[in-house]
């Protein structure tokens, strides 16, 4: 029986409809996805830290993700969305990544986020290695290059101690540096905590952070660890090099710290900046040499 010739012209459009539709699904994608920021989270598990302060720093990084100002910084972006992941550090060889790579674009996103971060273990540590968490971290950049985009790259440093063990903490530094990957550090200067080493933020500033644009953010105490990640983030974000604006921007966070201190019986420190540079710890990088230094693990 002859077929109409108006019905083999659609069914020819059904088909190739169809094909269209499977190829588009099912082809893998021909780019890498892009984001404003790869971001790696590197936190020290030495046994300097204990249980109750991993868990406070774990706890302030998920509510400082959760921050509505945190989150406007990353929607604020060119693309709206960064990447990050967490590795947790301290011997050479038990350096591990927990989380991997995250896409966070809005609030739901940070809060899933957020959620992993509080849920996860801790990772066995001993010793403290920087040097090997800059090279872990810079593994987990490269290779995620082809599946994610990023023409800004931070691998940020939380941890309450210099570098004791594994490579040299200053080649390490510049090598990952020439790479093109900034970074930053968070030093945890509590006075009453167990691995309390005095100049800290000296040694993170000489020794630690580099690159464009880096900066060291110091945590006087683990209670004030969340305000510290917030203005980290929001500046590793943004990345608002204006002095003007960001002297604007830092009084503005300063000014909220000094509402919220008035409104509780306890006060919160506004967490310091500084930008690297040379000092007492400069070519002394390694705990075996710095001066002054706690021999904490």
């Amino acid at each position: 029986m002859k077929i109409a010739p108006h019905v083999d012209a659609q069914a020819l459009a059904f088909v190739a409809g169809t094909i269209g539709l499977l190829f588009n699904c099912c082809s893998p994608a021909s780019a890498a996805e892009a984001v404003d920021l790869k971001l790696v989270l590197a936190t020290d598990v030495s046994g300097s830290i204990d249980n109750d302060e991993l868990w406070l720093e774990r706890a302030g990084t998920a509510a400082a993700f959760l921050d509505p100002d945190v989150i406007k910084a990353i929607q604020s972006g060119a693309l709206g969305r960064v990447a990050v992941s967490m590795l947790d550090f301290s011997s050479p060889g038990f350096g591990k990544t927990v989380i991997g790579w995250r896409i966070i674009q809005d609030r739901p996103g940070a809060a899933a986020f957020a959620r992993t971060i509080l849920a996860l273990p801790r990772t066995p540590g001993d010793r403290t290695s920087i040097s090997n968490a800059l090279e872990l971290g810079a593994a987990l950049i490269r290779s995620s290059d082809k599946n994610i985009f990023a023409t800004r790259k931070v691998i940020d440093v939380t941890g309450d101690g210099a570098n004791n063990i594994g490579k040299a903490m200053e080649q390490t530094r510049n090598l990952i540096t020439r790479q093109g990957v900034v970074v930053n550090g968070l030093p945890v200067m509590d006075e009453s905590a167990n691995g309390f080493f005095p100049n800290l933020d000296e040694y993170y500033q000489a020794c630690v952070a580099g690159g464009r644009g880096a900066f060291v953010i110091i945590v006087r105490s683990y209670r004030d660890f969340a305000s510290a990640m917030r203005r980290k983030l929001i500046l590793e974000i943004s990345q608002n090099e204006n002095p003007k604006r960001q002297a604007q921007e830092e009084s503005a966070q300063n000014n909220l710290l000094r509402r919220i201190a008035r409104a509780k019986p306890t006060p919160v420190q506004a967490p310091a900046l500084l930008r690297p540079g040379h000092n007492q710890y400069s070519n002394h990088c390694d705990v075996a040499d710095a001066p002054l230094a706690n021999r904490a693990r």
